[in-house]
């Protein structure tokens, strides 16, 4: 029932899935960096349809620009047969090392979702590369890519977001019809493609990536203008929007199947030998007689035409296509790529382009997120989310809003909010938070009794023990980051740490409360690339170490210093492995707890009864503030676990489905996101300076008559391995916008094999 409750409320809201954090969880902030070695003072110039913003040095060359794209606007909207709505917003930089010093992207986790983003935006960034003819084609290719995602997927992030859901088209479809838009201004090498297909002449279209896309979609778009005429582009275009299959769209709109297309668009290319380019044009002008295989059975008369199995002669088009437009601009004299003013302001005479005076950039913030989650909290279990950013275009200034409550009476008594803000513009980076959490005790049962182990307070005989306690916390932190190289900082945090503990049963009862300052250093490495939005590859690193100092008392001193490192590296096609490894210490006069078992957001969790619990003094109930939940040990249930110091790994390899079937096949978002696992888990945790290595380590001492009612205690030494073991497999996918896993895992403890448990949760492993 619970399941199918949290699957009902996913599918009624619409929301995306959070896991909520403590100390120490598995999703560890890296990320790489963005070193700025100058400042930009930036100033922007309007035009009829597009805003173009330049800094020192650059005024010409965003003038330039703004003509060039003004002038080639008539020409993009009327091939895909649309117009935005929005204005564009274009940034220029006068190198590619300025580019590189852009916080542009720097808050998300992919490329693709860098392109949702700055769709959502109307946004362009841009360099000089000191010729100003691959910077006009470059600038035409990226203003036509943002015109087609626009008329795909929507003018909003959350619109977008939402038909990628539905809509998923390979590479060759967007990057081909930007690459043809800005035809004119380069060459589509007709040898080129012709090799591509020779090389693997069953290779699937899908399967193309990077450049070799580009050229194959090129050469796609620029056989069908020249068959079957440019109208016809934008027909594909708006139907596969409206009916989200491109080989369909090609289907109805061309009136013969997609299958077919493809063979007379190869024989089309294989039947060139040689290729001759009109540099000026930028298409092909030789081109093959189309041969129709079919001979006709009718009686032709001289000069009738049998309409049935009648084939275009695409040289005859294309020759055609030459003279249309070197009759249209005879009156030019000088080079047709428009790389100077005059020429272009003669071939828009009949358009008035307006550029409008230089101004100071207006740097204002808008919304970028805003969304509701669905939270299943270690402590607190199953809540509501919500999250909403806010940032200036150039992403220099970063506000975030984050709020969470469990909706339970008294209602305000469970909840979190966190505000930050971030100042990225100059060489060190400026972080600001402010966080307050509060959690309801109205007892302790079998629920929630592995959150009071490591305080020593337990239930005897299966008792209830009736509280009515709250505990909060306050924490305002400061953050200096220092950028060593683009994937290596130094960050500095000092925090004020407040945490109060709340007694309603009994009457004039002072609170109790502790203030803490806690300074913290950290090493964070970061070299991972995420090329799909699904999956970063490569290797990253967090070494923190922090020491919490309380103000009042010094008994209540400690330190924690953590290790995460984890790499994901692909092995072949379709198979990649991931690996993580964990480690924390918490020493001093009250350290605290880290807490192994099961995994995070783990909707069906089954919590760990443990036997012989060593008694001691009771601890702190806001201690729990400071657990830490360090990710998942599968093959055992939750708090199976629990130490002031904890050593976990993790190994998995993942076989992704997509990549086996060519993207036609693969009709629906839970297809195209499908992952088989096998993992393997490896983990401990112990108490005291004692490692799992010694004889007398807390994991091999138990204590036998701890129960309150027997009249005899013995404390008993074990030697069994402190390791535990998990493996099992697994199965990944995508359901309405929701990462489902399911893992099948038996675990492995002192040689001996527990009953295998299913494992139903929420989010990425790691």
């Amino acid at each position: 029932m619970r399941v199918f409750f949290l699957c009902l409320i996913c599918l009624i809201t619409n929301f995306s899935v959070a896991g909520q954090k403590y100390f120490g969880i598995r999703d560890e902030q890296f990320g790489k960096n963005k070193v700025q070695r100058k400042t930009f003072e930036w100033k922007t110039i309007k035009t009829n349809n597009f805003e173009f913003n330049f800094y020192k040095g650059g005024e010409e060359l965003a003038r330039k620009a703004a003509l060039k794209a003004e002038t080639d606007y008539p020409k993009i909207t009327e091939i895909l047969g649309y117009t935005p709505f929005s204005v564009m917003k274009i940034f220029i930089y006068n190198t590619d090392d300025d580019l590189k010093q852009s916080n542009i992207g720097s808050d998300v986790n992919s490329e693709t979702d860098q392109k949702n983003i700055n769709l959502s935006k109307a946004r362009i960034q841009i360099a000089y590369n000191k010729n100003d003819s691959l910077f006009h084609q470059k600038l035409i290719k990226e203003v036509s890519t943002l015109f087609v995602f626009d008329m795909l997927y929507g003018g909003s992030l959350k619109e977008s977001m939402q038909s990628q859901f539905l809509l998923t088209l390979p590479d060759w479809f967007i990057n081909g019809i930007a690459s043809y838009i800005s035809s004119y201004s380069v060459s589509i090498d007709k040898e080129a493609v012709n090799n591509l297909i020779s090389k693997n002449p069953n290779k699937k279209l899908s399967h193309y990536k990077d450049q070799e896309s580009t050229i194959i979609g090129h050469s796609i778009w620029y056989f069908v203008a020249a068959k079957y005429g440019k109208d016809n582009i934008s027909n594909i275009l708006n139907l596969t929007r409206i009916i989200r299959n491109e080989q369909s769209s090609f289907t109805s709109t061309l009136g013969l199947s997609f299958n077919k297309f493809l063979k007379e668009w190869k024989n089309y290319y294989q039947g060139i030998k040689e290729s001759n380019i009109d540099n000026k044009v930028g298409i092909t002008t030789s081109a093959p007689v189309e041969v129709n295989p079919k001979k006709s059975i009718l009686d032709l008369k001289p000069g009738e035409i049998d309409t049935d199995n009648y084939s275009f002669d695409l040289e005859n088009i294309a020759t055609f296509n030459i003279s249309k437009r070197l009759s249209e601009q005879s009156d030019s004299k000088t080079d047709i790529l428009g790389q100077t003013s005059s020429v272009l302001q003669r071939q828009n005479s009949k358009r008035e382009i307006k550029i409008g005076p230089v101004k100071a950039y207006n740097n204002q913030l808008v919304s970028t997120s805003n969304q509701g989650y669905v939270v299943l909290d270690p402590v607190r279990r199953f809540g509501i989310g919500y999250s909403a950013g806010f940032n200036d275009l150039l992403e220099n200034n970063v506000l975030k809003i984050d709020a969470f409550i469990k909706p339970t009476s008294p209602f305000f008594r469970n909840y979190d909010y966190k505000i930050s803000y971030a100042y990225y513009p100059k060489k060190f980076d400026f972080k600001v938070n402010y966080e307050r959490r509060s959690i309801n005790i109205d007892g302790i049962d079998e629920s929630n009794d592995y959150l009071f182990r490591p305080l020593n307070i337990y239930p005897f005989d299966g008792k209830p023990i009736l509280i009515q306690r709250r505990i909060f916390s306050q924490n305002i932190n400061a953050q200096i980051i220092y950028p060593i190289r683009d994937n290596l900082k130094l960050e500095f945090s000092p925090s004020f740490f407040k945490a109060v503990d709340i007694e309603y049963e009994v009457p004039g009862r002072d609170n109790l409360t502790d203030n803490y300052l806690i300074p913290a250093l950290s090493l964070v490495y970061d070299n991972s690339n995420n090329f799909n939005g699904k999956i970063d590859y490569g290797t990253k690193a967090k070494l923190t170490a922090e020491r919490s100092l309380n103000f009042k008392d010094d008994r209540k001193n400690f330190d924690r210093i953590n290790l995460d490192v984890r790499h994901t590296q692909k092995l072949i096609k379709g198979v990649l492995i991931e690996g993580r490894i964990n480690y924390t210490k918490s020493s001093g006069n009250a350290p605290k707890f880290s807490i192994l078992g099961g995994v995070e957001n783990w909707v069906n969790r089954s919590i760990h009864e443990p036997t012989g619990l060593l008694p001691g003094k009771e601890g702190d109930f806001r201690d729990i503030l400071f657990y830490n939940f360090p990710g998942q040990l599968r093959g055992f249930q939750a708090a199976r676990l629990f130490g002031h110091s904890h050593i976990l790994a993790n190994a998995e390899m993942r076989f992704l489905m997509a990549d086996y079937f060519p993207s036609s096949t693969l009709t629906s978002n839970f297809l195209r996101n499908l992952q088989l696992v096998g993992f393997y888990d490896l983990g401990t945790a112990w108490k005291g300076s004692k490692g799992p290595f010694s004889k007398q380590n807390s994991l091999n001492t138990i204590v036998l008559g701890n129960d309150g009612i027997s009249p005899f205690f013995a404390e008993v030494t074990n030697f069994k391995s402190p390791f535990l073991q998990g493996l099992g497999v697994g199965v990944r996918t995508n359901i309405f916008g929701y990462l489902i896993k399911i893992d099948y895992a038996v675990g492995r403890e002192d040689k001996a094999y527990n009953k295998p448990l299913l494992y139903i949760s929420l989010g990425r492993d790691f």
